[in-house]
């Protein structure tokens, strides 16, 4: 009879297989979505979604399709073959896995360390890649197959590499002597090179190009400082010296050579600004990539290290683990399909907080998962609106803002261009609302709302917008005309 411990890990490889299995589907849709042509690194986390949709499947399956003639298949209702097909999906998978996942550092490593263009790795490095990791995946399952190698692992849960009986190497004094057939040695070997060897050694080459990396983000980072030091000193250098410049040439040239030594001071400063914030672009998109580097190299951690850790104390040790180490190895396990979902999509959560502030994190991922892991758009309700009758909204002038006030206008997290509302006027003046209760428009039907007030020919206050789409329909010209004159006649003198 099952033990509780028996249950409760393989009640946790079926749920969190399961979770994985679903997430790596979906993201492997929403690539396939966007289009693999476009560049490696879909590609790869591509190639990274199918092998964990592989070893996710059998995870949740592997109770079940086990030898049921195994001792320890307590769940078991398949055959030898059944288990061989568990087993080749597990193999594949894991590994394959492991190898696209050291292929997405590599790609990061020529990315960011080599500037290599997407065109070049693809032809020079991908290509190679993709090769390798297909032919050593099909070569090793493909012997393991003949060789009889694919059986009941130790804790019947799924099949893998194993010798016969399961658990003749923990337990011969239980189970029996191991039998020649599948060799055992070589089974071991098999074992050591794919699951313990291999994975291994991704791991580490990962964690080493991650440091490479690191260290060259934070020197690009210290080259960038001096940099935005040297541009602030020289900008004070032109303040300082463009005074006394510009007093001898006006006794000298007049006021003309005044505005071009002026003009010449200001283009350089502008050049030095527009460098400065190229840099700072492109420092903000080295950082990005890097976040999302340390996520999938985490994770890869996590899905690995107990495995890995699990595999050496059966195969050198001949222990099996302790339960904590099983249970908790078989729930993170197969959950690696979920966490390189959400660190993919991540960023397009990132700028969907962004457009939509207020927005949790929890709620982004939810609307990006919804809109097919794009990014969502900014809030737009009102894209082809018309206007109401003058008598029944609210209108304020736009114009009148700056050339009657002299009060500069200001742009608030994407809502309504407002001036300094402390000044006591009429709430049908748009220029004293807060920025909370006006849009722009701009002239003309098509138009959208936007929050530029550049060519606009009025605000309405937010207690009006909803009517206004609700009535959307064309307005015909004259309709804009009497909107334009009541504009006028309830424009500030």
């Amino acid at each position: 009879m099952a033990s509780l411990q028996w249950k409760t890990s393989a009640v946790l490889q079926i749920s969190s297989g399961a979770v994985s299995f679903i997430c790596s589907s979906s993201l492997a849709y929403m690539i396939k979505a966007k289009g693999l042509k476009k560049n490696p690194y879909r590609r790869l986390i591509f190639g990274i979604s199918v092998a964990d949709i592989m070893q996710s499947l059998s995870m949740m399956l592997g109770p079940i399709m086990v030898d049921s003639s195994v001792p320890m298949a307590f769940w078991g209702l398949g055959n030898k073959h059944t288990c061989r097909l568990n087993g080749l999906l597990f193999t594949f998978g894991n590994t394959a896995s492991p190898m696209y996942s050291c292929g997405l550092s590599i790609y990061y490593y020529f990315k960011l360390y080599k500037k290599m263009t997407n065109e070049r790795f693809a032809r020079n490095v991908e290509r190679w890649m993709h090769a390798i990791i297909i032919t050593f995946t099909v070569a090793t399952n493909g012997y393991a197959l003949a060789s009889n190698f694919l059986n009941t692992s130790i804790t019947g849960t799924y099949c893998v590499y194993a010798v016969l009986p399961t658990g003749c190497r923990q337990r011969p004094d239980l189970f029996g002597e191991c039998s020649s057939s599948p060799d055992p040695e070589s089974v071991k070997i098999l074992v050591l090179v794919t699951m313990v060897f291999l994975q291994f050694t991704c791991l580490v080459i990962a964690i080493l190009l991650l440091a490479l990396l690191l260290w060259k983000i934070v020197a690009s980072e210290r080259i960038f400082s001096s940099k935005v030091l040297e541009s602030q000193q020289e900008t004070n250098r032109n303040e300082s010296s463009t005074p006394k410049a510009t007093e001898e040439n006006i006794q000298s040239a007049g006021l003309v050579q005044k505005q071009s030594v002026s003009l010449r001071s200001q283009s350089s400063t502008n050049r030095d600004e527009d460098q400065v914030s190229g840099d700072t672009m492109a420092g903000a998109y080295r950082q990005e990539m890097m976040a999302q580097l340390i996520l999938y190299s985490i994770t890869f951690f996590l899905s690995y290290f107990l495995y890995i850790l699990g595999q050496l104390l059966v195969l050198l040790f001949q222990k099996i683990p302790t339960k904590t180490h099983l249970i908790i190895g078989q729930f993170l396990f197969p959950l690696q399909g979920l966490f390189n979902m959400l660190i993919f999509i991540r960023p397009a959560v990132r700028v969907t907080r962004l457009r939509r502030p207020g927005t949790s994190w929890l709620k982004g991922y939810y609307l990006v998962i919804k809109n097919g892991g794009e990014a969502v758009a900014e809030n737009q309700p009102f894209l082809a609106p018309t206007y109401k009758t003058p008598s029944s909204v609210k209108f304020g002038v736009a114009e009148a803002i700056d050339s009657k006030f002299g009060l500069s206008v200001n742009d608030v997290s994407n809502e309504c261009m407002y001036v300094d509302s402390s000044q006591e006027l009429s709430r049908n003046n748009a220029a004293f609302n807060s920025s909370e209760e006006w849009h722009y428009v701009k002239g003309g039907s098509t138009d959208k709302i936007n929050h530029d007030h550049e060519n606009a020919i009025a605000c309405i206050h937010h207690d009006d917008l909803d009517a206004i789409v609700e009535d959307s329909k064309e307005v015909s010209e004259d309709e804009e005309n009497s909107i334009g004159n009541s504009i006028n006649e309830t424009s500030i003198n």
